[in-house]
């Protein structure tokens, strides 16, 4: 599994590649993050205000936007995936 953020005016873009057979998984798991932000070691999902994501071709395309008032931290966000995507994809 591969990641790449990028910082836009309106939040986060995330590619996750190679993950080929497991996008619909992924997907999941991260629609269902915020419901468990409680054991989430960063905490920074409880910053997100919308979530859109899509697969194509292995990977994944998600774009963050952040709850008003609040900003997203990429290291932040990262730290979060990794702990909700443990056991459900191949990292």
């Amino acid at each position: 599994m591969k990641c790449n953020m990028q910082v836009d005016d309106n939040g986060l873009r995330i590619r996750i590649d190679e993950v080929e057979g497991q996008e619909e998984t992924l997907l999941e798991a991260m629609r269902h993050c915020r419901q468990s932000a409680w054991a989430c070691p960063s905490g920074e999902c409880m910053n997100i205000g919308t979530m859109e994501g899509r697969s194509a071709d292995g990977s994944v395309f998600l774009t963050l936007t952040p709850r008003p008032g609040a900003q997203l931290d990429p290291a932040g966000i990262e730290e979060c995936m990794r702990y909700m995507l443990q056991g459900v994809v191949k990292l």
